[in-house]
């Protein structure tokens, strides 16, 4: 790259073993892999020893931003955080909002890497060129919440935080780190925050980023917003007279994105599922609405714990509970008092701090099961996929997203939204708004607007059809390309890809505008063919990790035996489970499974369109010199991890 037209130019690396701080340029990383996801999976690739532990000091915690970042307007300022994840000791990642990663862009720097281990708690401070690390002991077992407020306290409020609560600093497997605005980031990686002895990271900035083209990207910004669908407020039991819209740096126009106020006063962050985890069990034991579910939200940001894997937590521990597998001596949990704040208040401070029966439930819901016995795995249903994460938009409804739920080390939230969102909507329309969530103020995505989005976004209009699997495997490529391209420049899932727009007259989005936006703003002239190529690539390179650490293929690219076994009931957003199927004619996947012989037929035709090898989903040396990977199939081709090569047998996840 000639110029660092939209990035800042530099990573900054830190090794907390030895204290030694150096920076190396963006440009040895960013043409090919964009930034985001991209560069951090090839950091971690080059950096990270196959064979150690989520928690080995080696094991490097990526911080990384994406060329629009840091500029108004495009939704861009997301921040990827990747590393070995606790849960199963493989590469993973989560993606936050807020301000955190502007401010890294503005001091310099694209991207955060640490490695090591300090030998005491540390935060560490970047200010500008200045970057220290400071002795943390005095908010050591602090709140992730309370730590940002102390932290802001003594270095100024101008300063942006991200932060680990006691269940990062004790290795929970579950654990988040937060910053500001409560965006929050899971897969595990607060406690590999915490195994580094990390605190917190502050960072202010005082530069900007600037586009190569000023007058094209302000163009291309005005673009963007007249094309942007609105988004409803988020639907919630509290209160709607203290809430009120809450936007990230730089966003367009704001998403569903809200703050609440409680009586006290504090505010905070909420919105999606993390404000809805709580809000039926508490109006359920209360019998009126009260600020539980909020104080439970805050709660687990303070904490530092992922509310989905708490969500599926507490039904596993109500089923013990009513089977007379689990009782309140034992666990020391008032469980006959679930919905209740007494209830979280015990329940997250146990699982944070490995208290009793906490540090059963401190390694997942998935392995306490696997600990306690008496057959209380059995009581993990349909609820809860191998990460402890929720189930929602599988393939028991879309099809496609088996795909996405097989080839990911994590819930692929910003694929599966790809489908979802559109599905909703349609449902929405079909069913006059029957119990979703989402709608449009004109809900115009009726069966021939969605045939022609699948069409033009997915490949082929029968991609909408979910009768059937033709058509599923394109999609899913198309899907995974571009989220990839997303995930590395990084766009905003809530905002980005525009598939459909009020603005245009078949109310058709724009599939190529990402492609002229990076073009304006980093001065590299791109199609969006080529921009599609590094969405392969990136997806490619990641899938090369993957490999190396342990997801072997076709063994592996798998789904939850739910999916083949248990009857879908319903799904968020869309409780009656309907979808477009012939000629957009609706109907209900309630009932259905996942066919197996179906399924590998998917991957069959998948792996062809990858260029994979069908029998065993490796990759192939020519497939990946032809995306410009010849150094990752070297290093695969060391390891014996080509196709056609010998290679050791690793147990399937779970197994």
């Amino acid at each position: 790259m000639c110029q660092a037209w939209g990035y800042a130019g530099s990573i900054l690396k830190v090794d907390l073993s030895t204290g030694e701080i150096e920076t190396v340029s963006t440009a040895t990383y960013a043409d090919r892999f964009l930034g985001g996801r991209g560069i951090a999976a090839k950091i971690h690739l080059d950096e990270v020893p196959a064979e150690i532990t989520a928690f080995d000091p080696e094991n490097r915690l990526v911080f990384m931003t994406g060329p629009i970042c840091g500029l108004p307007g495009f939704a861009g300022s997301r921040w990827q955080v990747s590393a070995k994840s606790p849960f199963d000791d493989r590469f993973s990642y989560c993606n936050l909002g807020g301000s955190w990663g502007a401010q890294l862009k503005f001091a310099g720097y694209d991207g955060l890497v640490v490695r090591g281990r300090a030998d005491r708690p540390v935060c560490l401070v970047i200010d500008d060129a200045s970057v220290a690390v400071k002795d943390a002991a005095d908010i050591s077992g602090r709140g992730a919440i309370e730590t940002r407020t102390l932290i802001k306290a003594d270095l100024g409020r101008d300063f942006r935080v991200a932060a680990v609560g006691p269940a990062g600093e004790n290795l929970v497997h579950n654990a988040t780190l937060t910053a500001d605005l409560d965006s929050s980031g899971s897969s595990g990686l607060g406690a590999v925050m915490g195994s580094k002895n990390l605190k917190a990271v502050a960072v202010r900035g005082s530069g900007r980023p600037e586009p190569a083209d000023k007058a094209l990207t302000a163009d291309l910004r005005k673009a963007v917003r007249s094309l942007k669908h609105a988004h409803p407020d988020w639907p919630t039991m509290l209160s709607r007279d203290r809430i009120k819209k809450e936007v990230c740096f730089g966003c367009i126009d704001g998403c569903i994105r809200q703050a609440f106020t409680d009586e006290e006063g504090r505010t905070g962050k909420y919105t999606c599922q993390s404000a809805a985890f709580y809000e039926v069990r508490a109006y359920r034991y209360y019998g009126r609405v009260t600020e539980v579910p909020f104080q439970a939200n805050k709660l687990c940001d303070d904490y530092g714990l992922d509310t989905r894997a708490v969500e599926t937590m507490i039904m596993w521990l109500s089923r013990c509970f009513k089977a007379g597998l689990l009782n309140e001596a034992e666990t020391g949990l008032p469980l006959s008092h679930l919905g209740s704040l007494e209830f979280i208040e015990a329940l997250l401070r146990k699982v944070s701090f490995r208290e009793g029966f906490g540090d059963v439930l401190a390694q997942g819901t998935l392995r306490a099961a696997q600990t306690l016995g008496r057959g209380s795995d059995r009581l993990i249903t349909d609820y809860m996929i191998r990460t402890g994460e929720n189930e929602i938009y599988g393939p028991r409804l879309y099809i496609t997203t088996g795909l996405f739920y097989a080839m990911e080390p994590r819930m692929p939230i910003q694929q599966l939204h790809e489908v979802s969102e559109l599905g909703m909507l349609w449902a929405a329309r079909e069913t006059g708004g029957k119990g979703s969530f989402i709608a449009l103020p004109d809900n115009y995505m009726t069966s021939e607007v969605i045939r022609r989005i699948a069409d033009r976004f997915w490949g082929s209009e029968v991609a909408a059809d979910f009768s059937t699997d033709e058509g599923k495997a394109l999609a899913a490529v198309r899907i995974q390309d571009r989220e990839y391209v997303k995930e590395s420049m990084i766009l905003c899932d809530l905002s980005w890809p525009i598939m459909h727009s009020p603005a245009t007259s078949d109310h058709l989005g724009d599939p190529d505008i990402e492609a002229r936006i990076y073009s304006a703003v980093t001065g590299r002239e791109m199609d969006p063919a080529g921009l599609a190529r590094i969405g392969e690539r990136i997806f490619n390179l990641q899938r090369a990790v993957l490999v190396r650490e342990g997801q072997r293929g076709r063994t592996h690219d798998t789904l939850d035996e739910f999916n083949f076994t248990a009857p879908l009931r319903g799904d968020v957003g869309n409780p009656e489970c309907l979808v477009p199927g012939p000629d957009g004619r609706p109907f209900s996947r309630q009932g259905a499974m996942v066919d197996r012989a179906a399924f590998e037929r998917l991957k069959d035709e998948f792996y062809r369109l990858r260029g994979w090898d069908l029998e065993t989903g490796l990759q192939t040396r020519a497939g990946l010199a032809g995306l410009d990977l010849s150094d990752t199939a070297d290093l695969l081709d060391r390891e014996g991890l080509l196709a056609g090569q010998a290679r050791p047998e690793v147990p399937a996840s779970g197994s």
